[in-house]
C-alpha cells in the first residue's frame, strides 16, 4: 500500500515567503580593501543628547555634522582616488558615519564625519573613529562613487582605494501597471549599493548622496554619469503607489520599465471631544514598511494616498488625540471614505531609565514611541539628569518603545497600552554592552585573512568586521544575550554561522572555521519563451553538514541573458529561480548542486512563471464590506487521497492562485482554503481542484475583554498579555501588550478559539482560553500563580560531549524557545506548573522528549539530557529524497548511514533504481525500500557524470 505524498508548495515552510515579500536587501559591488585591520570591529559613536532623530537638526536635504568632530588622533581613513592606473588629484571626497537607525522612521542616522580634497598622488586623511562609513567621492569627468568601509578597531590608518570610471547610462520609460500606458513626471530617486548587503538590508545614502531624475511627458527618463554598479530605485507620482526596485544594474542591456500601480485612498474626518470639527489635527497613517502624517483642513477633513495594505490611523492635536479601535485595509485604486477619528485626552507615557547594573539614572537616552508593530512617530524625549522621561499627547492604543544610550544595550518594550488620559508610568532598566572577539581558520588551522564576520547587534543593526592577517578579529558595543554571527570568505556568498551569548562588560569567544570555496556558474533558462523582463534572483541554501544546524542562505541576482555567478564553501546546495521584486505566488522547482573546492561548476535552473495545470485554483478575497483585501494568506489543504498543503498571497487587487502539482491522485480530490488577512479569517470548504472563481468574504474582528486576578487574592497593579490562536489555521499570535491595573481589552481578534497567557514582572502567570464571536465582545478572567522552570544539559549519546545549538522547547507552548549553550546547558523559565512534554532537537535526524512535572515556584534541574545517535529504519536507506521538476535528487542523509557510507552524496540526482529509471517520488520510494539487508544498486548523476552505487539496505 502506497504512503500518502506530503507535498508542500511553501518555499521553506511560510516564514520565508513573508521573509522575502517584507525584507530586502542583495549583495551590491564593493572596491577591495588592500589593507586588513590588526583587530577589526566597530563601536558606538557618541551622539549629544540634544540630537534627535534620523535627520537631526539638519536642513532638509543635508547631513549633519558629527556632535564630536573626530580629530587625527582618533584614526585616520587614508582614500586614494585612481582612475585608469593614475591617481586623481582635487577629488571632493566625503566621509559620513553611519549611525543608529532612528527607531521611530526606520532610517539610518547618518552624520558627516570629515571631509577633503585629493592632493597631487589622489590621496587624502579624513580624521575618523573606529566605526562603519559610507565614502564619496566626486570628481570632474567621472562618476561619483560611494562605498561603504569599516574603520577598524585597534588600527590608526586605514587604507582604502578607489577607482572612478566613466559615467554610464540609466534609460527606461514609467508606465501604468497592467495596461502598460506611459506615466509622466514620476520622481525618480537612485540609491547606490555601497557595501555587501544582507537579505534584510536595503541600499541607504544621505539624501545628498542619492541620484535625483524623473521621466518626461511621455515617460521616458536618461540618467547620466551614474557608477557601474547596483541600485536601488525608487518612483513616485501623485495618484500612484510607491514603486521600489530594490536591484537595478547599471549598465542595463535595454531600456528599464517602471510600472507603478494606483494608490489607494482614506478619506476621513477628525472631530474634537465635542464632536466639533478638528482643523489642524496631524493625522498619522502608519503600516509594516513605511508612515506619513497630514494635517486636517478646515472642515476637519483629510485625504491621503497610501499603498495597498493594511493601515493604521492616529490623530492629535494639542494635548487631545485618538485612534482607530481596527485598521483600515485598503486595496489598490479604490478609495475608503468616512473614516472617522474622535479625539478625546492624550495619554503619556513617562518613566525612568537606569543602569541595571547599578541602579545608577541614565542621563541622555534617547526615548522613542511607535504604534506597536508600525513605523511611526509618536513621540520621542531624552532622559533629564535623574534619567526621567514623558512622552505625551498619545492616541489610545499599544506602542513599542525604544531606549538607546551610549555605552549600553538598546532596550525594546513592547506592548504598553494605554488608555484617554491614562498616565503609564515605566522603570526602563539598561544592560551595558559587550564584545566578541575571536580568529577565523580555514579546515587546517591556518588564519584566513579579510574575512566578514557580520550578525549581532549594536542595538539598531548588525554589526561587521573583516579579519586581520593574524585571522583575528574583535567586535565592541554589542548588545547583551545571544547573538549569531556569520564569517565568510572575500567573495563567499555564505559562510559559517554560529551563536555566542554577550555578557555585560565582557568580551566572548568565538572562533570559526571556513570551509575553502568553489564556483557555480550558472544559466537561468524559461520554460517557455523568453525570462522575463523583471529581475530574477537565485535563491540558494546550504544544508548543515550531517543535517546539524539551520540551513544557511543566500542570494545573487541573474543577468538579463540569464546568466549569476556564485562563489560557495563546499558543500551541497539547493537552488530556486525567484523574482527579485514582488510576491512569490508559486513554487520554485530546486536545483541541487554539488560544490567542490576550487572547481567550477556549472547549473542550469528553469523559471516557470506560476505554472498552471487542471488543479490550478485562482480567486478573490473580499473584505467584510466587500473591497478586494490585499496581502491576505490564502492556505490550501487537501486530505484524500493524498495530504496536500499549498500557500499564495493575494495580489494588490486581492486576487490569488494557487497551483498544486500535476498528478492523477488529486483528479477528484476536494480541497480546503484557510484565508487570513490579520483578525479577519475565513474558510470554504469542499473546493474544487481546478475551480477558477472562488470568491472568499473574510469575517471581521472581534472584540475580547476581560480582568486578571491573582491565585492568592493579591491586587493586580501591571501584567503583560499575549493572545496566541488555539489552531495555526485561524492567523498568528498578536503582539505582546502591557496594561496597569487588573483590566484588558483587545479590540481585533479572530473569532475563533484563542488562548490568552497573562503574566507579572514578579513571574505570576495564568493562561485561559476562550471563543470570541462576532456577535458580541467575550469576556474572560484569568488567574495568576506562580510559575516554574526547568534546565539541563545536552549531550551526544555516543561522545558524552555538550551539544550547542540543540533546540529546546516545552510542546504547545511557543515562547519557551531556547537554544542550549556552547556546554550543552539550558534554562526555561516562567512554565506553567504541572505536566509537561520537554522537547529536544539538533538537525534533521536528532530529537527526544521528556514528560516532567513542574512545581510552582520551583526549577527542575533534569541534569543531562542525551540525545540519541540517528539511526536508520530497517529496510530503508537512510536518504531523503527532494522532487525537482521531473528530477529526483538526494537531499539530507543520515550521517553513518547506509547510504553516505556507501558513498552517495547530498546533490546526486537519482536516474534509475535496480534498473528503473525514476522521475517520481512515490515510485522511486517503493523501489529504495526493501528488505533489511538487502542490497540496492542506485544510477546517480555527479557533476555531469553518471555513477553506479550499491548500498546494503539497514537491518
Amino acid at each position: 500500500m502506497r504512503k500518502p505524498l506530503i507535498v508542500a508548495t511553501v518555499l521553506v515552510g511560510l516564514g520565508l515567503v513573508f521573509f522575502l515579500a517584507s525584507r530586502a536587501g542583495e549583495p551590491g559591488d564593493k572596491e577591495s580593501n588592500p589593507v586588513t585591520a590588526s583587530a577589526a570591529g566597530t563601536v558606538p559613536q557618541p551622539e549629544s543628547p540634544e540630537d534627535l532623530g534620523a535627520r537631526g537638526t539638519a536642513d532638509a536635504g543635508s547631513t549633519p555634522l558629527l556632535a564630536q568632530v573626530p580629530t587625527q588622533e582618533d584614526g585616520v581613513l587614508e582614500v586614494e582616488v585612481v582612475a585608469g592606473g593614475q591617481p586623481v588629484p582635487g577629488a571632493s571626497v566625503r566621509l559620513y558615519w553611519r549611525g543608529a537607525r532612528d527607531p521611530n522612521l526606520d532610517e539610518v542616522s547618518w552624520r558627516l564625519a570629515s571631509t577633503g580634497t585629493t592632493d597631487a598622488k589622489g590621496r587624502v586623511r579624513l580624521a575618523s573613529r573606529p566605526g562603519s562609513y559610507l565614502v564619496a567621492v566626486h570628481a570632474p569627468g567621472h562618476a561619483a562613487l560611494r562605498r561603504d568601509v569599516v574603520r577598524p578597531l585597534g588600527e590608526a590608518l586605514t587604507h582604502l582605494r578607489l577607482t572612478l570610471e566613466a559615467g554610464q547610462s540609466l534609460t527606461g520609460r514609467t508606465v501604468v501597471g497592467r495596461r502598460n500606458e506611459p506615466l509622466p513626471m514620476v520622481e525618480l530617486v537612485l540609491t547606490a549599493h555601497g557595501r555587501e548587503l544582507e537579505l534584510w538590508q536595503r541600499a541607504e545614502a544621505p539624501a545628498e548622496e542619492r541620484v535625483y531624475a524623473s521621466s518626461d511627458e511621455r515617460g521616458n527618463f536618461r540618467v547620466d554619469g551614474l557608477a557601474p554598479g547596483g541600485y536601488l530605485l525608487e518612483a513616485r507620482a501623485p495618484g500612484y503607489a510607491r514603486k521600489v526596485l530594490r536591484q537595478v544594474k547599471v549598465p542595463t542591456e535595454g531600456p528599464l520599465t517602471v510600472a507603478l500601480e494606483e494608490a489607494g485612498v482614506i478619506e476621513g474626518f477628525v472631530e474634537d471631544s465635542r464632536g466639533r470639527p478638528a482643523s489642524g489635527a496631524e493625522v498619522q497613517v502608519g503600516s509594516r514598511g513605511a508612515s506619513q502624517v497630514v494635517t486636517t483642513g478646515e472642515g476637519g477633513g483629510f485625504s491621503v494616498e497610501v499603498e495597498a495594505g493594511i493601515h493604521v490611523l492616529s490623530a492629535r492635536r494639542g494635548d487631545e488625540a485618538g485612534s482607530l479601535d481596527k485598521p483600515v485595509v485598503v486595496s489598490m485604486g479604490k478609495t475608503v471614505r468616512d473614516v472617522r477619528l474622535r479625539l478625546g485626552p492624550g495619554a503619556t507615557l513617562e518613566g525612568l531609565v537606569v543602569a541595571k547594573s547599578s541602579g545608577a539614572p541614565v542621563a541622555g537616552a534617547h526615548v522613542d514611541v511607535s504604534p506597536l508593530g508600525n513605523s511611526g512617530d509618536s513621540g520621542r524625549a531624552v532622559t533629564d539628569d535623574t534619567g526621567h522621561f514623558s512622552v505625551s499627547g498619545l492616541a489610545p492604543g499599544s506602542y513599542d518603545v525604544v531606549v538607546n544610550a551610549p555605552g549600553f544595550t538598546q532596550l525594546i518594550r513592547s506592548g504598553p497600552t494605554v488608555a484617554p488620559g491614562e498616565r503609564f508610568f515605566l522603570e526602563l532598566h539598561l544592560s551595558g554592552s559587550g564584545a566578541v572577539e575571536g580568529h577565523v581558520r580555514d579546515a587546517a588551522g591556518q588564519p584566513v585573512a579579510g574575512a566578514r564576520v557580520v550578525g549581532g547587534s549594536t542595538g539598531d543593526a548588525s554589526a561587521e568586521a573583516r579579519s586581520d592577517a593574524e585571522g583575528a578579529y574583535r567586535i565592541e558595543g554589542l548588545s547583551t544575550g545571544v547573538q549569531y554571527f556569520r564569517a565568510s570568505r572575500k567573495g563567499a556568498a555564505l559562510g559559517a554561522t554560529r551563536s555566542v551569548e554577550v555578557t555585560e562588560g565582557g568580551k566572548a569567544r568565538l572562533d570559526f572555521t571556513l570551509e575553502e570555496t568553489g564556483t557555480v556558474e550558472g544559466l537561468v533558462r524559461s520554460a517557455s519563451g523568453p525570462l522575463p523582463s523583471e529581475p530574477l534572483s537565485v535563491l540558494v541554501f546550504a544544508e548543515a553538514r550531517n543535517g546539524a544546524g539551520p540551513s544557511s542562505m543566500g542570494r545573487t541576482e541573474v543577468d538579463a541573458s540569464g546568466n549569476f555567478r556564485l562563489t560557495l564553501p563546499e558543500g551541497s546546495y539547493r537552488m530556486h529561480v525567484i523574482p527579485t521584486e514582488g510576491r512569490i505566488s508559486h513554487t520554485p522547482q530546486p536545483k541541487l548542486v554539488q560544490v567542490e573546492a576550487g572547481k567550477t561548476v556549472r547549473a542550469e535552473l528553469t523559471w516557470k512563471e506560476g505554472t498552471r495545470n487542471a488543479y490550478t485554483v485562482q480567486g478573490i478575497v473580499l473584505e467584510p464590506d466587500g473591497m478586494p483585501s490585499p496581502g491576505a494568506e490564502v492556505t490550501l489543504s487537501t486530505q484524500a487521497p493524498l495530504f496536500l498543503m499549498a500557500m499564495a498571497l493575494t495580489d494588490e487587487e486581492g486576487r490569488f492562485t494557487l497551483s498544486p502539482p500535476s498528478r492523477k491522485e488529486l483528479a477528484d480530490a476536494r480541497a480546503t482554503l484557510n484565508v487570513r488577512n490579520g483578525a479577519r479569517g475565513a474558510e470554504v470548504a469542499d473546493v474544487r481542484l481546478g475551480e477558477q472563481n472562488v470568491v472568499v468574504k473574510l469575517r471581521p474582528a472581534t472584540t475580547l475583554r476581560g480582568r486578571v486576578v491573582r491565585a492568592d487574592g493579591q491586587p493586580v497593579r501591571r501584567f503583560s498579555l499575549l493572545s496566541q490562536p488555539v489552531s495555526r489555521q485561524t492567523g498568528r499570535a498578536q503582539a505582546e501588550r502591557e496594561f496597569q491595573g487588573d483590566r484588558f481589552e483587545l479590540r481585533d481578534v479572530p473569532a475563533a478559539p484563542v488562548k490568552l497567557m497573562a503574566w507579572t514582572e514578579d513571574g505570576a502567570s495564568g493562561e485561559a482560553q476562550v471563543t470570541p464571536t462576532y456577535e458580541a465582545a467575550a469576556e474572560v478572567l484569568l488567574t495568576l500563580k506562580s510559575t516554574a522552570g526547568v534546565r539541563g544539559r545536552v549531550v551526544d549519546e555516543t561522545t558524552k560531549q555538550p551539544i550547542a545549538e540543540a533546540h529546546v522547547f516545552v510542546e504547545g507552548d511557543r515562547y519557551s524557545n531556547k537554544r542550549s549553550g556552547p556546554d550543552g546547558s539550558f534554562l526555561l523559565e516562567g512554565l506553567p506548573a504541572g505536566e509537561q512534554t520537554l522537547a529536544v532537537s539538533f538537525g534533521m535526524f536528532r530529537s527526544t522528549a521528556h514528560t516532567v512535572t513542574l512545581v510552582e515556584g520551583q526549577v527542575l534541574d533534569l541534569g543531562d539530557i542525551v540525545l540519541p545517535t540517528p539511526r536508520t529504519n530497517a529496510g530503508t536507506i537512510g536518504a531523503y529524497l527532494l522532487q525537482g521538476g521531473d528530477e529526483l535528487v538526494i537531499g539530507q542523509m543520515i550521517p553513518d548511514g547506509p547510504a553516505a557510507r556507501a558513498g552517495l552524496r547530498s546533490g546526486d540526482t537519482l536516474l534509475a533504481v535496480d534498473g528503473t529509471p525514476v522521475t517520481d517520488y512515490l515510485d522511486a520510494m517503493q523501489l529504495l525500500n526493501g528488505a533489511p539487508g538487502s542490497t540496492v544498486v542506485l544510477e546517480v548523476r555527479r557533476a555531469g557524470t553518471k555513477r553506479t552505487i550499491s548500498i546494503t539496505r539497514a537491518t
